[in-house]
């Protein structure tokens, strides 16, 4: 049996922190968080020296890092943006798609078969997130960066052409309610066990609450690329947002680089839906965890063109941010130094609340035993110092 102890840290539980636990870890899982007893002769020792002790940080919306997006449709780009944002504390993520022709799409899911096969790594990715293709055209607000000569109504024979292709590998959907045949499209998906989130949207509250009724059950970067009050000839809409918030069992997930989205917007959202129905995200790019001041958005053969300015990528026109380049530790920094956020209602956002809404948190994103022993160190400025995937530091995976 391998052993790891983990002694000295500040172990961030639910609700608190608490300092000078000793953390035992058996064959990948967690066996006791304030262990007591003589340190095993064959346990491997990390003295964390009052760092802080972490889970994993879990995060649904990602399309690449390092230089990579999973776009590019090659297992070498799925490791190296895997790897990228395991080095920044993520444990668990799920690669997303653009908005692209069914060619594309299906190149993309035969290449995260190909990265199963062959990585060391492929549990960080347990299930792929489909954003797009059907979503509101050229010309809407909503649209953002998505590229809109791809956009189109949902069709139920691709819808099942990718799952089948994907052999149960799509875990969630992102698709605009109010469009012709997206209600159906949500129960279809459903009745399948995949997660199915409204964005890119210009629906109406009434729209969009069809179709949470129908199966939308998640909204996708919850303000960005997705409607709220306003008026449409001489008439006051309610949007998107209001429609989530009155609605007890749509989740949401907030972009947390500290751009996308202003402090009184996280804490309204956490205040509403109360912070186990928020999960933050990177929304992440192939510029994640680089220097880069320009690149792709999407793949290389037919991606957007991004720029980076203050923090953010952009469209060159400027006319719409273009993702991120965050990673999660960029998002926890955001969190508490920027915001004001506690560090265990943080981990909540960034590990317990997108364990719940991916139905894995009976052995991720909290620590506690029984539990997988994926966790991140960080010191007093919330800077990574070690990451452990299953209790093995990642160095050596």
């Amino acid at each position: 049996m391998k052993k790891l102890i983990i002694k000295n840290t500040a172990l961030v539980l639910a609700g608190a922190v608490s300092e000078n636990r000793t953390v035992l870890v058996e064959d990948g899982v967690i066996a006791d968080v304030d262990y007591q007893g003589q340190i095993p002769a064959d346990a491997r020792v990390m003295d964390a020296e009052g760092s802080y002790l972490l889970p994993g940080f879990i995060d649904l919306h990602v399309h690449g890092g390092g230089g990579a997006d999973f776009m590019d449709a090659t297992p070498e780009a799925f490791e190296a943006a895997v790897r990228t944002h395991l080095a920044h504390g993520t444990t668990l993520l799920y690669p997303t798609a653009m908005s692209a022709t069914e060619a594309d799409l299906a190149d993309f899911i035969r290449a995260y078969h190909d990265f199963c096969r062959v990585s060391p790594l492929a549990t960080v990715a347990p299930g792929l997130h489909l954003e797009g293709p059907y979503f509101a055209g050229a010309g809407q607000r909503s649209s953002g960066a998505q590229p809109t000569d791809v956009l189109r109504l949902p069709d139920l024979a691709e819808v099942e052409r990718l799952l089948t292709l994907s052999q149960g590998k799509i875990a969630r959907w992102d698709a605009a309610p109010e469009l012709t045949g997206a209600c159906e499209f949500a129960a279809y998906l459903k009745e399948r066990g995949v997660l199915t989130a409204v964005g890119h949207t210009d629906a109406t509250a009434a729209e969009c609450a069809r179709g949470y009724a129908h199966g939308f059950s998640h909204t996708t970067h919850f303000y960005n690329g997705c409607s709220m009050h306003r008026k449409r000839e001489q008439t006051v809409y309610a949007g998107v947002v209001e429609a989530t918030y009155l609605d007890d069992n749509a989740t949401i997930e907030l972009i947390g680089d500290g751009c996308h989205i202003p402090r009184e917007d996280i804490l309204l959202a956490m205040k509403i839906k109360g912070a186990e129905a928020v999960s933050i995200i990177t929304d992440g790019t192939r510029l994640s965890g680089t220097d880069a001041k320009s690149g792709k958005l999407g793949s290389l053969k037919a991606g957007r063109d991004v720029i980076v300015e203050a923090g953010v990528a952009k469209l060159p026109d400027r006319s719409s941010f273009a993702g991120s380049i965050a990673t999660m530790d960029r998002c926890l920094r955001v969190l508490c130094l920027d915001y004001g956020i506690d560090l265990p209602t943080a981990s909540v956002l960034l590990s317990l609340a997108p364990a719940k809404r991916m139905g894995v948190a009976d052995h991720k994103g909290s620590i506690a035993v029984g539990k997988d022993a994926d966790l991140v160190l960080v010191d007093a400025a919330y800077g990574v110092k070690a990451v452990l995937l299953g209790g093995t530091p990642i160095e050596e995976l």
